[in-house]
């Protein structure tokens, strides 16, 4: 796991600051539950979408990869849309 992070380091440092950024702009936008949910929507295309990228790019994607970040995305983006009601 260690040698993975170490091969993919700029993809890793990218993945933490722009979650970083939205769960920021999660919590600043509290009132507003509408843009809460519209950060949540884009936190979770984000991260799908980084999962799919970084396994492309490596040449180690199949349809259980792209499943688990689908399923990952899904289940983190329900639950911070549920916070919001």
């Amino acid at each position: 796991m260690i040698a993975e992070f170490k091969s993919h380091k700029i993809a890793y440092i990218v993945l933490s600051t722009v979650l970083f950024i939205l769960v920021l702009s999660f919590l600043h936008f509290w009132p507003d539950r509408v843009k809460q949910r519209i950060v949540a929507i884009i936190m979770s295309l984000f991260y799908l979408l980084w999962g799919i990228i970084v396994h492309s790019n490596s040449n180690h994607i199949n349809s259980k990869i792209i499943f688990e970040y689908l399923a990952v995305s899904l289940l983190s983006g329900s639950i911070l849309i549920l916070l919001t009601f």
